[in-house]
């Protein structure tokens, strides 16, 4: 049931918000360590070390996307309606240490506002760019540049957000698009794949 769902969140928030502040912080720390690590290194110095600490700061960025999702997926806001350009950029922020040269183009009419619960569209966005540059990676042993496009399809009656790739179609077994799903029923929208382009459509009712 959705009310004892909840009920049980609400008594998780405490706990996740401590757990999730501390591990924010070691994770911040690492990274600054890293970071003063390799800006001290003499110019000269070993080429494994310097990309041993450049995959050190990757790993931490990494994570810190992880904790992003975990955290999207255990917290659940009150429902309100944000400015989809914010929701995009923080989607673009999470997603970011995963997409390379991804490039990713946004095509709307005007702005919009969209259904949200705390960080769940942005978090739902970002898992759907992650999955689709993961699974170019996977498959491709070339360096192409990768292209998404985010498309807004508005009406006085109908919202959808399809994000299409030009890469190849990721497995459906993905944790991703299983959270992506969940945070989509969140928001009374359904994540569906796209027919005739490898991608997905966010549909809200």
């Amino acid at each position: 049931m959705r009310g004892d769902r909840d009920g049980q969140l609400h008594r998780l928030v405490p706990a996740w918000n401590g757990i999730l502040h501390e591990f924010r912080n070691h994770l911040t720390v690492l990274l600054a360590a890293a970071t003063e690590i390799r800006v001290a290194l003499p110019y000269d110095a070993g080429r494994g070390v310097a990309e041993a600490l450049a995959e050190s700061e990757w790993n931490v960025q990494r994570l810190n996307a992880l904790v992003g999702f975990v955290d999207a997926a255990l917290r659940d806001g009150g429902p309100l309606v944000a400015d989809l350009d914010d929701v995009i950029e923080r989607a673009l922020r999470l997603a970011a240490p995963a997409m390379g040269r991804t490039a990713v183009s946004v095509h709307k009419d005007r702005r919009v506002g969209v259904p949200n619960r705390g960080t769940a569209l942005e978090a739902l966005l970002a898992a759907l760019l992650i999955e689709l540059v993961r699974t170019e990676r996977r498959t491709r042993a070339d360096e192409r540049r990768l292209q998404i496009d985010i498309r807004v399809e508005a009406s006085r009656t109908m919202l959808a957000l399809a994000v299409e790739s030009s890469g190849l179609r990721p497995p459906p077994d993905s944790w991703r698009l299983a959270l992506a799903s969940d945070l989509a029923g969140r928001l009374g929208a359904a994540l569906e794949p796209l027919d005739d382009l490898v991608g997905f459509r966010v549909r809200f009712s």
